[in-house]
């Protein structure tokens, strides 16, 4: 436990981080990967040359010192950071070197001497969450590690199918090399996958959301070919037979175990984790009643899993709505906008009560205009689930 003579002083650092806490983030990449190089092997560069890594860490630091003295606050945090550190296969060993490097950037840009109490504080604040965050991922490692089928690290898998959904979206069938036993995972969660694309020097670690019902022998995963995405064009390119690794199952955007009633909305390509929440639904005998999928795309040409969801809505009739930007061939034309969203909700006998559940993944500003119907129609903000594919970013 921290003294509180530290924490006081942590706590006197926190304006500072207010007003620099991205340029100190900026400096830490920059000091951490001219040391150490490899380290690119496991950071998302794009992620660093849009400045978004750094603005989910420059946050995260302000939060953890805001909360010094309620760190359970910050449980649904770390829990969430730590899964994502799982499916890059962070290691204990990593935590010092980035200690050095984030002190160095804090004493830098706040132009501290050596031996000055902030960096003193700091660096045992700092210890104190790396083994907060070593013991949670650990537990993690082994909590894979001890289900059946499951496993720890990186495993080899190969692709073996691939299916065109549209245009720009294919769905990749992923079964273990050397064993068909995989572990049952829970709807929402993702993978992280590595592989070398031909034109980075670096290998790539990525994750991406599970599309499929668990229980089988694949995994699959279903990824839009991205304008510029590095490996998602290097999975389009792939084919049957490719080799890639793959971390075991993670992630904590899960169904909501006390809600009675489920709300699905989907935006483009966030359908994949709403995908796999649904399966898992329908598995555990939640009355189809109580169950409303709605599905956002561009048109129809671009309705991912289109044939895949009618045929499971025929067969199990939960509500199914579609909302289609440019084309009147859905249930909706346009945005979806609060009053088309109560319209449906009254339709199936929806509350906003507390027993309902609404999940959403898609585009931040999609989510972001779909959080705030969420709130004008009564939904309390406990009630509402969302996830943001990358860095962790607020809606």
């Amino acid at each position: 436990m921290l003294s509180q003579q530290t924490i006081e002083v942590v706590e006197s650092t926190i304006p500072l981080l207010a007003e620099h806490g991205q340029t100190i983030t900026q400096n830490f990449y920059e000091k951490l990967f001219a040391a150490h190089p490899e380290l690119k092997n496991v950071f998302n560069l794009n992620n660093q040359q849009d400045g978004n890594q750094s603005r989910a860490l420059a946050d995260a630091v302000f939060a953890y010192a805001s909360n010094l003295s309620n760190l359970e606050a910050l449980i649904p945090a770390v829990q969430r950071i730590a899964h994502k550190h799982v499916s890059l296969g962070i290691k204990p060993e990593q935590y010092p070197i980035v200690g050095k490097y984030l002190l160095a950037a804090i004493q830098d840009v706040l132009d501290l001497p050596d031996g000055h109490p902030a960096l003193t504080a700091w660096a045992e604040a700092y210890e104190q969450l790396a083994e907060i965050f070593i013991n949670t991922e650990e537990n993690l490692y082994q909590a894979s590690e001890e289900l059946g089928g499951g496993w720890r690290g990186f495993r080899e898998f190969v692709i073996d199918d691939i299916v065109t959904e549209t245009a720009e979206v294919k769905s990749f069938y992923l079964k273990p090399k050397k064993s068909d036993l995989i572990l049952e995972y829970k709807g929402g969660q993702y993978i992280g996958i590595k592989v070398s694309p031909e034109n980075s020097e670096f290998e790539q670690i990525r994750q991406y959301s599970l599309s499929g019902q668990s229980g089988g022998d694949y995994l699959r995963i279903t990824t839009k070919a991205e304008l510029n995405g590095l490996v998602s064009n290097h999975l389009h390119q792939s084919t049957k037979g490719t080799e890639i690794l793959v971390q075991a199952p993670s992630g904590v955007f899960n169904l909501d175990g006390q809600a009675n009633q489920h709300i699905f909305i989907a935006g483009g390509v966030g359908i994949t984790p709403l995908l796999s929440m649904l399966y898992e639904a329908l598995a555990k005998g939640i009355p189809t009643e109580n169950i409303l999928f709605i599905q956002c795309q561009r048109d129809e040409d671009h309705q991912i899993c289109k044939q895949e969801l009618v045929l499971l809505q025929e067969t199990t009739g939960f509500g199914y709505k579609t909302s289609f930007m440019e084309s009147a061939g859905g249930d909706n034309k346009g945005y979806l906008n609060a009053s088309i969203l109560n319209k449906w909700l009254t339709e199936y006998a929806f509350n906003v009560d507390g027993n309902t559940a609404v999940y959403f993944c898609g585009p931040v500003p999609f989510m972001s205009a779909l959080k705030q119907c969420c709130l004008t129609l009564g939904f309390a903000e406990q009630d509402i689930h969302y996830e943001t594919f990358g860095p962790t970013a607020t809606i």
